[in-house]
């Protein structure tokens, strides 16, 4: 896929090892003006702190966060910072863990409809507790929904601010490719959705399937 760049944004990834596997979930920050080391580090911090306080309580021992991963997409040559997991970091519910291919889709809305303007997460770590059959247990959702929400609480972090970034728009009807934009859309990110309890499956988390 070609670059294409977001003004003033940075891509967060939270790289995390489960079971052998290496999984990621990503998010998107808007910074006012081109991101810088330092302002990069800042957002980790705020990332870190956000996933020990919120994301850790209700995730399995067995995922560890590997890295926090935060590139400036202004340019293909913009800065990016790493910062290493810790113990720190690992998941701290002692219960079975399900397959990592069970998931639960975390949907990220803004004030604009349409698939360019909504983001999304796949639950990693979920544990036999949350799960009764094909749908996760009452309450649940409420607490995932809550410690996503705890982000969006949490920005504007050092002046971040949480979006959607859309680097592309629709699908070339010849190749099937998605159509990348000359520069990304931002919108920004105003409630988090969890449109139901059904679990979801992520096949790619099963061991030896994919990263």
């Amino acid at each position: 896929m070609p670059f294409v760049p977001v003004a003033n944004s940075a891509l967060v990834e939270i790289r995390m090892v489960a079971e052998g596997q290496h999984c990621e979930n990503t998010l998107w920050f808007e910074l006012g003006i081109v991101p810088t080391e330092a302002a990069l580090t800042n957002l980790l911090t705020g990332i870190g702190s956000w996933w020990r306080a919120n994301i850790k309580p209700i995730t399995s021992s067995r995922v560890r966060v590997s890295e926090y991963v935060a590139t400036s997409m202004d340019t293909i040559s913009g800065p990016q910072v790493t910062v290493a997991g810790d113990s720190l970091d690992n998941g701290a519910s002692t219960a079975n863990t399900m397959p990592l291919g069970t998931a639960l889709t975390v949907s990220f809305r803004t004030a604009l409809r349409g698939r360019s303007f909504r983001g999304r997460n796949y639950i990693l770590g979920m544990t036999e507790d949350q799960v009764d059959g094909n749908s996760v247990v009452a309450g649940v959702t409420g607490l995932w929904t809550a410690a996503y929400e705890a982000l969006l609480a949490a920005t504007p972090i050092s002046g971040w601010s949480w979006i959607i970034a859309s680097r592309f728009s629709g699908v070339n009807p010849t190749t099937h490719k998605p159509i990348p934009r000359a520069a990304g859309v931002t919108t920004p990110v105003t409630a988090v959705v969890i449109v139901d309890e059904f679990i979801d499956s992520q096949r790619r988390r099963l061991s030896g399937r994919g990263n």
